[in-house]
């Protein structure tokens, strides 16, 4: 007697995509390739005039595309229309520019064998494009496994959210991300623990999912990931790392959300990523103001010490953004003792101009 084979979950793909016509066929055609073929393609679609509609068009008998139309917003509003329309039982989160190895739907669906998974994140490894050939980095093979980790002081007293000591990837108490070098160190050959790594390639069971939305009081989403891998763990559910789970990472040049000049772009990601301890602040009672105000301390004493020795002088307009970056904490901070309303996304809209 045959043994019935057990029902398999259903995959929900989600894709937010913005002026990346021109890159969506190589996205569309590696997921045509999967080795598991049985998923829906949620394109999460903020109109650009690039012809992004047509070229999603053309896969519709070779995927089964749904179009969710982005009215307003940026990239994590999109995220939230994906989570909202998806009918997956495991949704899997991609970049419009990452290119996913032929077994990744496959490899997501063995990773959830056990229920007390709630998210696995995979592999990026970051490529060029030339004459529609892949070329790797060959300096930086992976961008989420580091290649070598500095023990620099400001690290050493980046100390891990308790119940986090042993994460690949971490929050500290000051509200960093963060990689443990011991773990680190397995994570290139074998599942470990971590928080999400990068929404280019990630995953989350839809069922621990509900009543989670992305933090819209950004722009370029920044650390998304870990508040949404946070937000697993503190629900007491596993979340994994997985090397074998991999897509290429097309690295040409432009923010994912929106247009962004590179000294711009470059503010935003400084800004948004320091606004993770304010985004917990009040929710994880780990993190600590005085493990703050002392990484802060040592943050700035480094750009110092880089301007004297090596005379880098964008240091100083580096220090001037991480100062304002602290300030739009503060206020965002003061107005949640006060039961005020804040957002800092206002303040982060003024950069653009």
């Amino acid at each position: 007697m045959q043994r019935k084979k057990d029902k398999n979950p259903k995959i929900s793909v989600i894709i937010a995509t913005y002026k990346r016509g021109n890159l969506l066929n190589y996205v569309l055609d590696a997921l045509t390739a999967q080795t598991n073929d049985d998923f829906e393609v949620l394109m999460v679609v903020k109109p650009s005039g690039d012809e992004t509609e047509q070229v999603i068009e053309s896969y519709s008998k070779r995927l089964k595309i749904k179009v969710i139309i982005q009215k307003q917003g940026y990239f994590t509003d999109a995220l939230n229309l994906g989570l909202k329309n998806a009918q997956g039982d495991i949704l899997v989160f991609l970049d419009d520019d990452a290119i996913p190895f032929p077994n990744l739907i496959q490899s997501y669906v063995l990773s959830y064998s056990m229920p007390e998974i709630g998210g696995v994140a995979g592999d990026a490894i970051p490529v060029t494009l030339k004459e529609n050939k892949i070329y790797p980095f060959k300096d930086t093979p992976s961008e989420i496994l580091p290649q070598k980790t500095k023990n620099t002081l400001a690290r050493r007293l980046n100390y891990p959210l308790k119940g986090l000591e042993n994460y690949f990837l971490y929050i500290s108490k000051a509200g960093i991300v963060n990689s443990n070098p011991k773990v680190a160190s397995k994570a290139s050959s074998q599942v470990v623990n971590s928080l999400l790594a990068q929404g280019a390639n990630m995953s989350i069971s839809s069922k621990v999912s509900a009543g989670f939305q992305f933090p819209t009081s950004c722009i370029l989403g920044l650390t998304n990931e870990q508040c949404l891998g946070w937000y697993l763990w503190k629900k007491g559910y596993q979340v994994l790392f997985n090397p074998e789970i991999k897509v290429y990472h097309i690295h040409h040049g432009q923010s994912l959300s929106r247009n962004v000049k590179d000294i711009k772009k470059a503010d935003l990601f400084c800004t948004e990523g320091r606004l993770l301890f304010y985004r917990l602040y009040g929710d994880e009672p780990e993190l600590s103001i005085m493990n703050r105000l002392l990484w802060l301390l040592i943050d700035v004493m480094l750009d110092i010490k880089n301007i004297c020795l090596r005379k880098q002088i964008s240091c100083i307009h580096m220090i001037k953004i991480k100062f304002s970056a602290e300030l739009v904490g503060l206020r965002w901070l003061i107005c949640k003792k006060l039961g005020l309303t804040y957002s800092p996304l206002a303040d982060l809209e003024k950069m653009l101009r």
